[in-house]
């Protein structure tokens, strides 16, 4: 009797997951790598290091390098940058996908709506990482050379990392929610991670911006003043905002009318 050759190719419709998210991040950078988008990103990131090379032509004339450091981290890197670099990444994708049907032929096929989501905020969140580290490493060089005192330049290179991930997760979520994700991030970066933040205590506990300052704190030689979240209070907070973003955004996928997906 003769023998039935039997198929090993893989079941249809089997997602690969690494191969999907390779394409959704392409597919992703393909949306956001505009001219003008890149423009602005690099300005934000240019900021410290132009108040680095005013502090440097000062000479000793500027002061402590640790206090000009930790001040212009926690105010332009953690409070500026890193927010503004992940809003325009976090929302730009979906935005652009949305208005010219991407979107809606990526959730009819077998990709899971969660797991496009996922990519979505693994793009943003490692291109946010990586460009702020960039700026943090660079403005550190030229304010005090290749020295890193107490552990500052290292300290906030993991943190914004940290943050990298968490306010892409934010914004990625803020883009499936509303139309206007652009100016409702921008009113949140500068009134409750700006203002608010910084004159009301309980804020702190619910401030992306606090909570990097919290992990880069244990990194620095003297620790922090022990006032706000502490570094575990703040990993716990980045795992509930990234977890709730994934469900949130497989649900909103799910719905028809994504025309309200965007910024």
């Amino acid at each position: 009797m003769p023998t039935v050759a039997t198929s090993t190719a893989p079941p249809f419709g089997r997602v690969s997951f690494p191969r999907t998210a390779l394409v959704l991040m392409r597919l992703a950078w393909a949306r956001t790598g505009s001219p003008l988008l890149m423009l602005g990103v690099l300005v934000v990131l240019c900021l410290p290091v132009l108040f680095s090379l005013m502090f440097a032509s000062r000479g000793a004339l500027s002061g402590d390098p640790i206090d000009f450091l930790l001040a212009r981290y926690d105010t332009i890197v953690a409070g500026l940058a890193t927010p503004l670099i992940a809003l325009l990444l976090g929302t730009s994708a979906f935005s652009a996908e949305t208005d010219d049907g991407t979107l809606l032929y990526l959730v009819t096929t077998t990709t899971p709506r969660w797991w496009i989501v996922m990519a979505r905020l693994l793009f943003a969140s490692l291109l946010t990482g990586v460009l702020t580290s960039l700026s943090v490493f660079a403005s550190g060089f030229v304010a005090v050379g290749l020295s890193d005192p107490e552990g500052i330049v290292t300290a906030y290179t993991v943190a914004v990392f940290y943050g990298g991930v968490t306010y892409a997760a934010l914004f990625t979520m803020l883009a499936l929610l509303t139309r206007r994700s652009l100016v409702v991030g921008l009113i949140y970066v500068l009134f409750w991670e700006g203002a608010l933040s910084d004159t009301f205590q309980a804020i702190r506990y619910l401030s992306v911006r606090q909570w990097m300052n919290a992990v880069a704190e244990p990194m620095i030689a003297g620790g922090g003043d022990g006032v706000g979240p502490s570094a575990t209070y703040a990993l716990v907070g980045a795992v509930v905002v990234v977890a709730i973003t994934v469900y949130v955004g497989g649900r909103r996928l799910h719905e028809p009318r994504m025309g309200r997906i965007g910024s």
